[in-house]
């Protein structure tokens, strides 16, 4: 009983860990203009095969940037636009249901069977009440 437990547990954190920083990129491609003014993330695909993330897109004097915060510091990486297959901004609202959505099913779940296996309920059984 308790090993069974003990893996509930640790099931429940793992998937919480794997989902917690889940991003979903929206699969239209946008032009650079588009993704500057979405102040999102945005995934950008090259034509030599590299796929780069980057925490916004600016523009500054008509050149496009890809743009990251490491250490502290803004790195600015220059885009070129004959050089991108596409640009996908995040999407905001399936990255918030997986992230929200999935740990609570994963609860519920997890919830669910615990009081199934060790509790005095019995889930189906048909010996209760019926209106």
């Amino acid at each position: 009983m308790k090993t069974s437990i003990k893996q509930m547990i640790t099931f429940f954190f793992s998937a919480l860990i794997l989902f917690h920083g889940c991003t979903v990129y929206k699969s239209a491609n946008v032009t650079l203009e588009e993704a500057s003014k979405t102040e999102t993330k945005v995934k950008v695909e090259t034509k030599d095969n590299r796929t780069m993330k980057f925490n916004r897109i600016g523009v500054e004097n008509g050149r496009f940037y890809g743009v990251n915060k490491s250490k502290g510091e803004m790195i600015q990486t220059p885009l070129d636009k004959n050089n991108l297959i596409s640009v996908m901004p995040k999407d905001e609202t399936l990255s918030t249901i997986l992230t929200i959505g999935l740990p609570v099913v994963i609860i519920g779940l997890a919830i669910f069977i615990i009081v199934d296996r060790y509790c005095c309920f019995e889930f189906g059984s048909g010996t209760g009440s019926s209106f």
